[in-house]
């Protein structure tokens, strides 16, 4: 009777060494961070469990963030759900001139969706422009004619409005704006508008952009009054909304994970950043692949 039991519990054993070689399992680490003694918030601890099998790692110029962002909204569940039913507002910046490309299936010359911008203070650099364009608005998936200003009262709970940013801090989901006009310009039509009518605020933004100052603080700090020196220095508007950088772009093409572990670079690549990408190996090749359909993609500025 006993030879009998331990051949089973034998057999038994067998068994699931034979299941586990079959069907691998995937492997799960759980790592704790604890921030040094001395430092701020010593006593925080940050645990997270990684239980992907594969991964790779890319970088993307400034430029290719912009247009895999771009790509990555088109394909975003809440975006396509509006654009069905329900009105869109896609307003004038640089990252918003790729996302109006995508959205409207065309090519719009480098200055004639922007505004605001920031180029090079020691080199004669202009955008090009040709002809002037209003703010894009969809109403049920078809564009409209018309001011954005003339559309605002009809926009209701949900209605997304699309606007970039110059500064953010990723962890916080934080997001400020340079202003210089004196009535905040479009932020300052748009920021009342948003908290009134529940409007989704979706701010295409790329990683280069990322920074560990607190917003809210730096929006308080550039409002403290000072006599300038050469030109007016703008304010930090620091605004609500949900961030979607090239992080997320890469998420609406595959179940994976994504990480900025790196920025800048050389040869055109200042300003770049660096992704990991993590999940089963075929998830990663799909994300690989929509990265690779952005690489080569010219600056801004041609």
């Amino acid at each position: 009777m006993k030879a009998k039991i331990l051949n089973y519990i034998l057999a038994t054993v067998l068994l699931i060494l034979v299941i586990k070689m079959v069907y691998k399992e995937k492997p799960v680490h759980q790592i704790v961070v604890k921030q040094e003694k001395g430092t701020q918030n010593a006593d925080d601890k940050q645990t997270f469990q990684v239980e992907t099998t594969h991964q790779a790692w890319v970088w993307l110029t400034v430029a290719e963030g912009k247009r895999l962002i771009a790509k990555g909204l088109k394909e975003y569940p809440p975006i396509k759900e509006r654009l069905k039913n329900g009105y869109i507002l896609i307003t004038k910046g640089t990252t918003n001139t790729y996302v109006a490309e995508e959205f409207l299936n065309d090519s719009i010359m480098n200055g004639d969706f922007v505004l605001g911008r920031i180029l090079p203070a020691g080199r004669n650099v202009k955008l090009k422009r040709g002809q002037k364009r209003k703010e894009i608005v969809f109403k049920n998936g078809a564009v409209l004619d018309t001011a954005y200003q003339d559309i605002l009262n009809d926009m209701k709970e949900g209605d997304i409005v699309m606007k970039g940013a110059n500064i953010i801090n990723y962890k916080k989901n934080q997001a400020g704006i340079l202003i210089g006009h004196p009535t905040a310009g479009t932020t300052g039509v748009l920021a009342p508008m948003v908290k009134e009518r529940k409007l989704r605020l979706i701010i295409p933004v790329g990683l280069e952009k990322e920074s560990s100052q607190d917003i809210d603080m730096l929006s308080q700090f550039t409002k403290i009054p000072h006599d300038g020196v050469e030109k007016k220095m703008p304010y930090i508007w620091s605004i609500k909304g949900e961030l979607f950088t090239e992080l997320e772009a890469i998420q609406q093409f595959a179940n994976v994970q994504t990480m900025h572990i790196a920025s800048g670079g050389i040869g055109g690549a200042e300003g770049a950043v660096t992704i990991c990408i993590r999940g089963s190996k075929e998830e990663v090749e799909k994300a690989l692949a929509v990265v690779k359909s952005v690489q080569g993609e010219p600056s801004f500025v041609r």
